[in-house]
């Protein structure tokens, strides 16, 4: 049985995924309005995934014995200058959601709740992933600037992205 100090920190992290899916969309609507599908479809992919989050802390507050709570989710930011700013501003957003997680963990080890911990080791590593998947990402937007061939390269790569790959959801 969850604490009710733990049941409010996972529903609180679930939250925080559902608005990390909302904002990832906003991006995909940024690169929708500047004509890069393949970038849009990135962003798509990772709301999904972060949905998907969403969905694992869900069901497990319910197995675990607690009760979820929604919560409105908060309108994200739409406007980024360039491709750069937006994978810079989800990195930042990724980073956040770590650190999160880590909060999180550290109260299920104070509220000495192991299956939590156990459960929270999954975010763990997928929260490394993200981070990397951004970091690389970043990389070669630097490298690319703004010559148009570049972007244009990286837009067809990830247009070819689906959800199951690079994905162990």
């Amino acid at each position: 049985m969850l604490s009710a100090k733990l049941n409010a920190a996972l529903n609180t992290q679930m939250n925080k995924e559902f608005f990390a899916a909302y904002s990832y969309l906003s991006v995909a609507a940024y690169f929708e309005d500047e004509e890069f599908g393949g970038f849009a479809n990135f962003f798509r992919i990772q709301a999904q995934e972060e949905i998907q989050h969403a969905i694992k802390i869900f069901d497990y507050i319910h197995q675990a014995g607690g009760q979820c709570v929604l919560a409105s989710v908060a309108a994200p930011k739409k406007d980024f200058m360039t491709p750069l700013a937006a994978f810079e501003y989800s990195l930042d957003s990724e980073t956040q959601l770590a650190g999160e997680i880590d909060n999180l963990l550290s109260t299920s080890i104070t509220e000495r709740h192991a299956p939590t911990q156990v459960f929270l080791q999954w975010f763990i590593t997928e929260q490394v992933e993200e981070e990397a998947l951004f970091t690389r990402s970043i990389k070669r937007l630097k490298r690319v600037g703004s010559d148009a061939n570049g972007l244009l390269m990286m837009d067809k790569e990830f247009g070819e992205r689906t959800l199951d790959s690079g994905s162990e959801k």
